[in-house]
């Protein structure tokens, strides 16, 4: 995340105060991340003919990820919805949303559906780090497992992962969070690090309607239904799967380095005495040095491949593990 949109609930001041030195659980604020209530008797019927996800299976104690794509099945977006009372919550970083908001608002006058911006009511946080639960535990939360959501006072509480949680409130609630826990306060920064250790992608300005959503491993986060039925872009996202027609994931790599590319950054592969664009980055975060990219390449880059950024060919990569099998 190179810049940020200035929100109503932080100012720029409190966030450039905010350290990255933490070792602990913590929380930061994601004012670049944004929410929209979705809202009307036709919400969840329109939704399931937009989305990679299921929305007959959204209940009141989970969420559900997917993207949005173009009739090529290329993406507009990748989010996590949940229920709230009679409306939808619909989040992502703010790039995909606004992308993704010009499409539903495009096709959604032909069905009893609206579409709210709630940069004045609801603020965005993580929580993530080495013993999370624990942190949360201690806001008097429940903790839920990964996948599923908590109601808390004000707002809701989403697991992403094991020990990485996105939490939406009020924004007045917020504010008092960030008054009251400002020993645990840590910069956006450190969730996005977190975020790309867990293989979680979202899509920057660069990228939007460049992938289909296997090319940002969404098959292996339970973001795509291949048994909901027709919903747009869902013949090329099929066929990817049952043609073997993808040739491209998600892959997570560190560097020792001062840069930090930005999403669309090309990354080269080193072929006997040649390099050649292999791939290109599509969230960055630096601290201190270490530098974490989530970047697609092809499927069957090798583990002990080389390759470095092209525009700072001195910056080396190492591949690591995902956290999940792309089987």
């Amino acid at each position: 995340m190179t810049s940020v949109m200035q929100s109503s609930w932080i100012s720029a001041e409190q966030l450039a105060q905010l350290s990255n030195d933490t070792e602990q659980a913590f929380i930061s604020p994601l004012p670049a991340f944004y929410v929209v209530r979705i809202s009307g008797p036709d919400q969840k019927k329109y939704l399931q003919g937009q989305t990679t996800c299921d929305i007959n299976t959204l209940t009141e104690h989970n969420f559900l990820r997917g993207a949005h794509c173009d009739a090529k099945g290329k993406m507009w977006a990748t989010f996590h919805l949940w229920q709230q009372g009679e409306d939808i919550l619909y989040t992502g970083f703010r790039d995909e949303i606004q992308a993704s908001l010009v499409q539903l608002k495009k096709f959604g006058v032909f069905s009893k559906v609206s579409f709210h911006d709630t940069q004045e009511q609801l603020a965005v946080l993580g929580i993530s780090g080495p013993d999370a639960d624990k942190l949360v535990a201690s806001l008097g939360f429940s903790v839920p497992a990964p996948g599923a959501l908590v109601a808390v006072p004000d707002g809701q509480l989403l697991a992403l992962a094991e020990q990485h949680y996105l939490l939406v409130l009020d924004i007045a609630a917020a504010k008092t969070l960030l008054t009251t826990q400002a020993a645990h306060l840590a910069a956006p920064t450190r969730f996005l690090a977190q975020h790309i250790l867990h293989g979680l992608p979202y899509l920057e300005q660069a990228l939007i309607g460049e992938y289909v959503p296997q090319n940002l491993n969404l098959q292996a986060i339970d973001a795509i239904s291949f048994t909901k039925g027709c919903y747009i872009g869902q013949e090329m996202v099929a066929r990817m799967k049952y043609l073997g027609k993808n040739k491209r994931a998600t892959y997570i790599l560190k560097a020792q380095s001062a840069e930090t590319p930005a999403a669309g950054s090309d990354i080269e592969v080193q072929l006997e005495q040649n390099w050649r664009r292999s791939g290109v980055v599509v969230n960055a975060v630096n601290i201190h040095g270490e530098l974490l990219v989530l970047a697609v390449l092809p499927n069957d880059t090798a583990p002990d491949a080389h390759l470095r950024l092209a525009s700072a060919p001195e910056t080396l990569f190492r591949l690591e593990a995902l956290p999940y099998s792309l089987n």
